[in-house]
């Protein structure tokens, strides 16, 4: 697509084309590839090595990440010293951050993601149909109307962001400013890294501290594929059937903090009774509730919420209705969580 766009339209003077960073951060890779694009531009070189980046996936997109970009940006003859200092040093962070924000302002939820003229395209559209959208707009901007033979460029429909109030699923005070809602899966293991990375510093910082009321929803794919993911659906039950004895929160970190348990476990089920024994629950109760699958239908309604909201993958967190994407290093959540509070200052 974008050779198109550099023959047709950015070569001619038609269109102006702005690259902003936004890595999916579940992926674990995009990130590198982030900083690989900023540490390169700081020589002047951010295009080849996007372009190198692109071309080269299959050499860099694995364990050896970081080496292999190293390797990529000797190949493309920059100071590989002063790269590998750049990343050693994380020096463009701030600047990632800045671009991730700049997507959340625009709600976008995945990647690739287009704004053309404050028009929203998402997804990678057939070449034609981008083609068309952008001759569209231009002939707006010249005009100051669409082609009559358009009938409409609009931008993506408003995601629907007024969620379920939860009692029993929620942390802090009822009453705080910013209230954070999480879609999670219990068999993510990225949900597994937020868990236990970047949760416990918002609740220390926020949390417990009244500024944040943080509320966990279900976001089981599962219901509609049964390849992925298979036993999430059967742990989020098991929260639930813990919640109907009073204790959501100490089955819900126990399913994260023992995840190998019983993720992939064929036996799975007797495992998260064996979780209810070892908290102490009724444990016939429990397996009654469990094996009849007594909540599904709030799950399912979980599952429905965040789909109406955009959500594609988990973990993903709405903070006042701004959506951050993946598990992201706290310090994004910092940030948006500030500016939220400084609102109401």
């Amino acid at each position: 697509m974008l050779p198109l766009l550099e023959e047709a339209y950015i070569a001619t003077g038609k269109l102006y084309f702005v690259y902003k960073e936004y890595p999916v951060v579940n992926q674990n890779l995009g990130p590198i590839a982030s900083f690989a694009g900023q540490c390169a531009a700081d020589q002047g070189q951010f295009w080849p090595m996007h372009d190198w980046l692109f071309a080269n996936f299959d050499r860099w997109a694995n364990d050896d990440a970081v080496a292999q970009v190293q390797t990529g940006a000797a190949e493309l003859g920059l100071d590989a010293g002063a790269f590998a200092n750049c990343f050693e040093t994380q020096a463009p962070r701030d600047r990632i951050i800045a671009d991730i924000q700049e997507g959340q302002r625009y709600n976008i939820r995945g990647t690739p993601n287009f704004v053309i003229n404050g028009r929203m395209i998402s997804g990678l559209l057939p070449p034609a149909q981008f083609v068309a959208i952008i001759d569209a707009l231009i002939a707006q901007a010249e005009s100051g109307q669409l082609p009559s033979t358009v009938a409409t460029v609009t931008p993506t429909p408003t995601p629907d962001t007024d969620f379920e109030p939860e009692l029993d699923l929620a942390l802090g005070d009822p009453a705080a400013p910013v209230v954070i809602v999480e879609f999670s899966d219990y068999q993510c293991p990225f949900c597994l890294r937020h868990f236990q990375q970047t949760l416990p510093l918002i609740k220390r910082d926020y949390i417990d501290t009244g500024k944040v009321r943080y509320i966990f929803k279900d976001f089981t794919p599962t219901l509609y594929n049964p390849s992925y993911h298979p036993q999430a659906v059967l742990a989020a039950l098991a929260a639930e059937c813990a919640g109907a004895q009073g204790d959501y929160w100490p089955m819900h970190n126990k399913l994260f903090d023992e995840q190998d348990r019983w993720a992939d476990q064929t036996a799975a089920a007797q495992v998260l009774k064996d979780f209810a024994a070892e908290l102490t629950l009724d444990v016939a109760a429990f397996t009654a509730c469990l094996d009849s699958e007594q909540f599904l239908a709030e799950i399912e309604a979980d599952l429905e919420e965040g789909i109406a909201a955009g959500v594609q993958g988990t973990p993903g967190t709405f903070i006042n209705g701004l959506f951050v994407s993946g598990a992201q290093p706290y310090e994004v959540f910092v940030q948006v969580i500030e500016a939220e509070l400084a609102k109401v200052r």
